[in-house]
């Protein structure tokens, strides 16, 4: 009887061990996980609706060092697979005009209880506030020592820790220490899909506000990045989807150069923003500055940005404007720029960047270095954007580990 253990009990973890149940059903798989309960973090995805996976998968939604390694996991682990592992553990799915897929409750809690009675029935053992701390190679297997003392001996181990993304949830970054002493190297470490902190004061009368937008990262004045949808400003910066998408650029250290330039009106040339200005300046001269720009973006980001270009009288009218305010005006509207300080702390970012590189691990996401050690999930250097490509590399990686864990000869 093989005997498979897990280490990590999250998404990725109780995927290999299912998966592995299923392809050797005489297989004794255990999960042991370091916190009091499987699946801890899953419960707070998706704003506690648990956006499993998104029906357009490709290796662009993804950063890694790897991106054609990462293309042949993806052909093994389309979209439609991730969909099949739900359907065959139980659970009911639903995609948006997005393609984002969740839970047809649109209940993470009902997804961890789905995978608990999954884990159940195929008769895996869970052991929790269980801390693997030595993952040591014997002939033969492996021994796996604990933080309680406890010792545990495996024919196969599957490494699906985590990142160091949201450590409330009892994330500690344990696997890369694990990883590193089986002869693994690790990419430097970087939160991503967090909000980025920004330089200058006016985001502290901004806080709460919502507004459609594109964020274009700069390094040194030429471009970088850029992202459309909902931002949401806030009193160190700025957040919302694009603002976390952009993150993932960064890195272990921000570039001391880098900028963001907001624009309120993406779909817009600059000269037909500036027409518009001047033509309602025009049409009503004797209106003051506050009443002539209403209803085009929030009066508090309208006023802030006519404060950054020196238009601080409201009480104005138009008539006093000149050319070249109005021209300063429609620029700002079109690229307000603010110096970026970095990204967010971890206990705020929702995923990790860097890891170990996928060079370092197999067709079957074995590791390069002891054979029956697998690696899945965030461990390894793969990073989601937003939409549910994180769970659907957790899934999948783990599914794909699992399955070629149990086929291994003991």
């Amino acid at each position: 009887m093989k005997r498979i253990v897990v280490i990590g009990g999250g998404a990725a973890g109780m995927a290999a061990a299912l998966s592995a149940a299923r392809e050797n059903p005489a297989a004794q798989v255990t999960i042991l996980e370091g916190k009091e309960r499987l699946g801890k973090k899953l419960l707070v995805t998706g704003n506690g609706r648990c956006n499993l996976s998104n029906r357009r998968i490709a290796p662009d939604c993804y950063h890694t060092g790897g991106k054609d390694r990462l293309a042949a996991f993806l052909e093994h682990m389309g979209p439609g697979s991730a969909e099949a592992l739900f359907a065959r553990w139980g659970l009911l799915c639903s995609a948006d005009e997005a393609g984002r897929i969740y839970p047809y409750c649109r209940q993470a809690s009902m997804v961890l209880d789905v995978l608990l009675l999954a884990l159940c029935r195929a008769g895996i053992a869970a052991e929790t506030n269980c801390t693997v701390t030595e993952l040591v190679r014997r002939s033969g297997g492996f021994i796996l020592k604990t933080e309680q003392g406890e010792r545990f001996f495996a024919d196969a181990v599957i490494l699906t820790t985590g990142g160091r993304a949201a450590p409330k949830q009892g994330v500690t970054g344990v696997g890369y220490r694990l990883a590193k002493a089986c002869g693994h190297s690790v990419l430097p470490l970087y939160p991503c899909l967090v909000p980025l902190r920004c330089a200058g004061g006016v985001f502290r009368g901004l806080k709460g506000i919502r507004a459609q937008a594109e964020l274009t990262l700069r390094r040194g004045g030429r471009f970088w990045a850029a992202e459309r949808g909902e931002v949401q400003f806030t009193d160190y910066g700025l957040s919302g989807i694009p603002a976390m998408q952009l993150s993932c650029f960064l890195g272990e250290k921000t570039p001391p150069d880098t900028e963001i330039s907001v624009d309120f009106f993406p779909d817009w040339e600059k000269d037909a923003v500036e027409d518009l200005l001047r033509r309602r300046a025009e049409e009503h001269p004797r209106d003051t500055l506050e009443v002539l720009l209403l209803g085009l973006i929030h009066k508090r980001l309208l006023y802030a940005v006519m404060k950054s270009t020196g238009l601080e009288r409201l009480s104005r009218t138009a008539d006093t404007l000149s050319e070249r305010e109005v021209a300063a005006l429609a620029a700002a509207l079109k690229d307000w720029r603010f110096p970026v300080e970095g990204p967010r702390s971890w206990d705020e970012a929702q995923v990790t960047g860097g890891g170990v590189p996928l060079a370092e691990v197999d067709e079957h996401l074995m590791s390069a270095y002891e054979k029956e050690l697998y690696l899945a999930g965030e461990v390894l250097d793969v990073t989601g954007i937003c939409g549910g490509y994180n769970l659907h590399w957790a899934w999948c990686s783990g599914a794909l580990a699992g399955a070629a864990a149990a086929r291994e000869e003991a």
